[in-house]
C-alpha cells in the first residue's frame, strides 16, 4: 500500500504509525468513548501495540484505516475506518467508520475528516457507493452522517445486540452521483500564461496523433486514472471526438485547431497534449487549452511531460494564441509545480 496522505484545513489523514502509540492505546482503551464501537476496545498497552501492529500491516496489503491526526502536530485524535465491501465491474462498494477522542468531538473534526474521505473514495479509489451505519441511539454519529451527504436507507428494529439488550440498527449510504452533485471543487483552478514567448524550445519534432492511434491515446490517459480528482481517463471514442473538436467542451468554447501532441518510446505512446485554440474574438487574444497532459506512470519523471507542455505552447503561438489557459487540481502537486515553472499563473 503506498504512503497515502490527505489534508484539510485542520487535519492530516494519513497511515497509522508506531510512534501513535501512546495516543492510540489512550483513544483504545477508553471504554466510555468506544462505547459503540466495544469491539475495537484494548485492555492493556500491549493489547494496544498488538491492534497497532495489526492495522499497520494490513494497511500495507490493503488499505483499512486511517489515523486522523492534527496537522500543526501530527497528532492522533482519531481514526477512521475504510473497508471494501464488493468489488463490481463499475467500481467499489465500501464501507466507513469513525472515532475520535473525546477532547476533540463537537468541534467539527470528524465531519472534516470524513468529507474528505468521501473525496478520496469517490474522486480517486474509484469507489461507486459507500455505506455506514449506527445504532439508533448514537445521534453524534447520525449527525455527522447527515452533514457529509449520506441519506438514511434502513432501519433494522432490534437487530442487534449491544450493551445487554437488542438495539435498533440505521444503515446510511451514499452514492457517486449523489455525491457528485454536492462536491464542493474549490480546490480545481484555473491556471494562465497572460503573455505567449514568441518561442518555447523543447526537444525533437512535434508529432500528432492520428485517428487510428486513439486506442493509444486512451491507453495512456487511463494509466494516469487517480492522479487528479476524478480524473478516470477517456476512452478511444472521447479521442476521436476530440480531434474532430465534437467534444462538448471544445463545442462549447468553438474551439479550432483541435489536435493530440504525442510523444512515443519505440513506436509506443507514452506521453499525451490534448490542445485546442479557442477565444478568436476575445480583446485580449485567444488562448491555447491544454486540456490534458498525459504521461504513462512508468515514464514520468524523465521530461517528457515538461517537453510535451512545451510544444504544446509553442503549438499555440504558431495558431495565433496570445495566452495560455488550463484547469488544474491543487492537490496534483507535481502537476502544479510543472505548470507554474514555465509560467502559468494561478488567476
Amino acid at each position: 500500500m503506498c504512503d497515502i496522505k490527505l489534508e484539510t484545513k485542520r487535519l492530516i489523514l494519513r497511515l497509522y504509525e508506531e510512534k501513535d502509540l501512546p495516543e492510540y492505546h489512550r483513544l483504545m482503551s477508553d471504554k466510555e468513548n468506544m462505547y459503540y464501537m466495544n469491539g475495537l476496545v484494548t485492555n492493556t498497552l500491549e493489547e494496544s501495540r498488538e491492534s497497532l501492529r495489526e492495522t499497520i500491516e494490513l494497511n500495507k496489503t490493503k488499505l483499512k484505516r486511517f489515523c486522523v491526526a492534527l496537522k500543526e502536530t501530527d497528532k492522533l485524535i482519531g481514526g477512521l475506518g475504510y473497508n471494501i465491501k464488493t468489488e463490481t465491474p463499475v467500481g467499489k462498494i465500501n464501507h466507513i467508520g469513525w472515532f475520535i477522542m473525546p477532547e476533540y468531538q463537537n468541534k467539527g473534526y470528524i465531519t472534516e475528516a470524513a468529507k474528505k474521505l468521501l473525496e478520496f473514495a469517490f474522486l480517486r479509489d474509484n469507489c461507486i457507493r459507500i455505506e455506514t451505519g449506527c445504532y439508533k441511539d448514537n445521534i453524534p454519529s447520525q449527525k455527522v452522517m447527515i452533514k457529509v451527504g449520506f441519506r438514511k436507507e434502513t432501519e433494522k428494529i432490534k437487530s442487534q445486540w449491544h450493551d445487554g439488550q437488542m438495539k435498533d440498527q440505521l444503515g446510511f449510504a451514499i452514492n457517486k452521483d449523489e455525491y457528485m452533485l454536492i462536491f464542493d471543487d474549490d480546490n480545481y483552478q484555473d491556471f494562465w500564461i497572460r503573455e505567449l514567448l514568441p518561442e518555447y524550445k523543447f526537444s525533437g519534432k512535434s508529432e500528432f496523433l492520428l485517428e487510428n492511434e486513439c486506442p493509444e491515446a486512451s491507453a495512456v490517459s487511463i494509466s494516469c486514472k487517480g492522479q487528479s480528482r476524478g480524473f478516470t481517463g477517456e476512452n478511444e471514442q472521447w479521442f476521436k471526438e476530440w480531434l474532430k473538436g465534437n467534444e462538448s467542451g471544445q463545442k462549447d468554447v468553438n474551439a479550432t485547431d483541435c489536435a493530440v501532441i504525442v510523444h512515443k518510446i519505440n513506436d509506443k505512446t507514452v506521453g499525451i497534449s490534448c490542445t485546442c485554440i479557442y477565444g478568436h474574438t476575445y480583446e485580449k487574444g485567444s488562448a491555447v487549452w491544454v486540456r490534458m497532459l498525459a504521461v504513462m506512470p512508468e515514464y514520468q519523471n524523465q521530461g517528457i511531460g515538461r517537453n510535451l507542455l512545451s510544444q504544446t505552447l509553442q503549438y499555440g503561438v504558431e495558431h495565433g494564441a496570445k495566452r495560455a489557459f488550463l484547469h488544474v487540481d491543487l492537490e496534483n502537486k507535481n502537476a502544479v509545480k510543472l505548470y507554474e515553472s514555465v509560467g502559468f499563473i494561478r488567476d
